[in-house]
């Protein structure tokens, strides 16, 4: 019997298997950033698992992104998280196959489907000085940094201008779908803030901090 390329089973093994019974795979971009952010919970099992993430410009071949050849017990609740980069492409398409010690695939994910936002962005031909869009992928603009990222109980924020801050300080924590997970409020005078973060589950968020009508944080972070 004639052996066929590796390259066609992978591409029938995501024919065969279109959808997903509980692995949601996300795709998050930003204007004027390269940068794909890759999250998805694993599946519940009773043995031990793995993951590969797969990754094809055209959603029909594919190729290998990422890949942990350790197998653990993960969850359902356990959220994965990874980053990519596009290059010139207009779209990427990603999945992810979760399979067992003996090779047996145990679930794949959904098709998440990533634009690049270089592509379509006008960021990049404004003047720096008219800038007004924070990219949420670096904290060099923002007035606040944030630390430990990836954070454990304690999320802590740190003023660091010179110029006082006028007026209350909101925080707003959003997960990846935009749902606000928590809001928190402080007094103007206060440089340091320490935001719990025991309290939520394992993966990526989004935290803000408005200043009247201002933005001053936009950032992401990894809750571990």
């Amino acid at each position: 019997m004639k052996k066929l390329p590796v390259l066609f089973y992978i591409v029938c093994l995501f024919s065969f298997h279109e959808t997903s019974g509980s692995i949601l795979l996300t795709a998050i971009t930003h204007p004027g950033n390269t940068a794909v952010t890759l999250q998805w919970n694993m599946a519940d099992y009773p043995g031990s698992t793995a993951y590969t993430l797969f990754k094809s410009a055209d959603g029909v071949v594919w190729e290998i992104s990422a890949a942990n050849p350790v197998f653990r017990n993960y969850t359902s609740s356990t959220i994965l998280a990874y980053r990519d980069n596009f290059s010139n492409q207009q779209k990427l398409y990603y999945r992810v196959k979760i399979y067992d010690i003996e090779k047996n695939i145990v679930d794949l994910s959904n098709t998440a489907v990533a634009e690049n936002p270089k592509r379509y962005s006008t960021v990049e031909t404004l003047p720096q000085k008219n800038r007004t869009v924070t990219d949420p992928g670096s904290n060099s603009s923002n007035a606040w940094q944030i630390y430990p990222d990836p954070v454990s109980d304690i999320l802590n924020l740190y003023y660091r201008e010179s110029k006082t801050i006028k007026g209350i300080i909101n925080v707003i924590i959003e997960n990846t779908s935009g749902k606000i997970v928590g809001r928190f409020r402080a007094a103007s005078n206060n440089r340091q803030l320490h935001i719990p973060t025991a309290n939520l589950h394992a993966g990526l968020y989004f935290i803000k901090i408005n200043v009247g009508n201002e933005i001053q944080l936009n950032e992401k972070f990894i809750k571990q």
